[in-house]
């Protein structure tokens, strides 16, 4: 029962997010003429008159490079966070990683832009590449908050190294992975879209710039309200996922 009202907390702290920025854009829509800034309504209500006849094959591009490079930023800087840790690379792979935090996406993206072409490779790139340092960095700062005294207990009863991945190691590193999934996804869907300015035809970086240029205001919005959408109806069910699935790693006290 305490599992079904967390996830049920989730989703409803989620869709009470969502209303709070819908409520915010409505009052400030009162102050600037609706060519800047039109209403929620203005834009939920006429979505028939600006949406084009391909915008689900645009949305499904956005969504599939957001998933492939948010899914080799994951796996790739879990690992990379793993390995420092276990090989004490704590120092110069976080370095290294806030190196790659400090380059301008725009920079990247132009250089895989030249390098690759018009396609899906330059997003994708894009997005592995700048969520890449906090995945890495997540974990490496999850590990090194690893219960201390139970390692202790654990060697002085010489435990196998099963009872240390349970009892240690998994304890630390599931919060970290729910929060890379949280702030990888997020990051993802944003770069993308900077990835679809730069180096496609296609997707929806692609239809907000052209809506950019002959200053369609009310598809520019409604097109931030879908990934807006997407990103809270993630989170949500991954929040609930891990409050029903993996609650003895967040609620251990209870």
């Amino acid at each position: 029962m305490k599992n079904s009202l967390r996830a049920f907390s989730a989703l409803r702290n989620e869709a009470l997010g969502f209303i709070l920025i819908v409520v915010i854009w409505g009052g400030v829509s009162l102050f600037y003429p609706p060519y800047i800034i039109p209403s929620p309504f203005s834009v939920l209500s006429n979505i028939g008159s600006f949406l084009p006849d391909d915008f689900w094959f645009h949305l499904g591009l956005t969504l599939y490079r957001s998933l492939i490079g948010f899914v080799l930023a994951f796996v790739l800087g879990t690992l990379l966070g793993i390995v420092a840790y276990a090989q004490k690379w704590i120092k110069p792979v976080n370095s290294l990683m806030l190196a790659l935090q400090v380059l301008p996406g725009v920079i990247l993206g132009v250089i895989f832009l030249l390098m690759f072409g018009l396609g899906s490779t330059t997003p994708i790139l894009l997005v592995a590449f700048l969520t890449l340092p906090t995945m890495t960095i997540n974990t490496i700062n999850g590990l090194s908050r690893k219960d201390q005294a139970q390692e202790e207990y654990l060697r002085t009863i010489h435990s196998r190294q099963a009872g240390y991945l349970k009892y240690v190691y998994l304890p630390a590193l599931m919060p970290v992975l729910e929060s890379n999934l949280t702030l990888g996804m997020s990051m993802a869907v944003k770069v993308v879209v900077l990835g679809e300015f730069i180096g496609t035809q296609d997707g929806l970086g692609y239809l907000l710039n052209n809506a950019r240029i002959t200053f369609d205001m009310k598809a520019v919005f409604f097109y931030l309200v879908v990934l807006l959408v997407f990103t809270l109806v993630y989170d949500a069910l991954q929040s609930a996922i891990f409050t029903v699935f993996f609650k003895k790693y967040f609620y251990a006290a209870e």
